[in-house]
């Protein structure tokens, strides 16, 4: 927009568009402008167009392809998935669990939440936990205390040592001696 005193209108050629004003100014396009932004938004339209055209054509060729490139990424999540497992063990002090063909076995000693534990960081402010369940002794816990008091935590970080543990993961604890387990349910 060219912006004009009201003033100065006058010296505005004939064929400029006056767009807006206000008592001391009014705003022009000249002529160049309007055919300028005509002919962008033409060209946006086209570009969508063809942008669409090649997109499909692209989806048409890689369809042709989609099932080794899928089996290709299936492949490398996995590998992924495995590597981040490693890496994780590595740099939070894990220990390899023992996993035990009696269902019935729940042993961690000192275990961790892996999730808190790494927001923790250096901190250490979250306390080791040790579990011991097992269907010959112990088999169930009631868990109480105050809000905040760390119950969910504590139910969450022996289910997902758990989860990791029937994976194959190491697990954040200094031991481990876990059953297969087909099951996790808490209330």
């Amino acid at each position: 927009l060219i912006e004009v005193k009201n003033s100065h209108k006058s010296s505005v050629p004939s064929d400029w568009v006056m767009i807006s004003s206000t008592k001391a100014v009014s705003r022009f396009h000249p002529p160049f402008i309007t055919e300028s932004s005509r002919r962008l938004n033409q060209l946006r339209e086209q570009l969508v167009l063809v942008c669409s055209a090649e997109w499909m054509d692209f989806l048409d060729h890689f369809s042709e392809h989609y099932h080794p490139v899928s089996k290709a990424i299936g492949h490398l999540a996995t590998v992924d998935c495995l590597f981040s497992l490693a890496q994780v063990a590595k740099q939070g002090d894990y220990c390899r669990p023992t996993v035990q063909d009696n269902p019935r076995e729940i042993i961690i000693k000192n275990g961790r939440h892996p999730v808190i534990d790494v927001l923790l960081g250096e901190q250490d402010q979250y306390v080791p936990n040790t579990t011991s369940l097992s269907g010959d002794g112990e088999r169930v816990m009631i868990i109480t205390g105050p809000n905040m008091g760390g119950k969910s935590s504590y139910i969450k970080q022996v289910a997902l040592i758990t989860v990791m543990a029937q994976i194959g993961s190491y697990v954040p604890a200094e031991e481990a001696t876990i059953g297969v387990v087909d099951g996790i349910f808490t209330r």
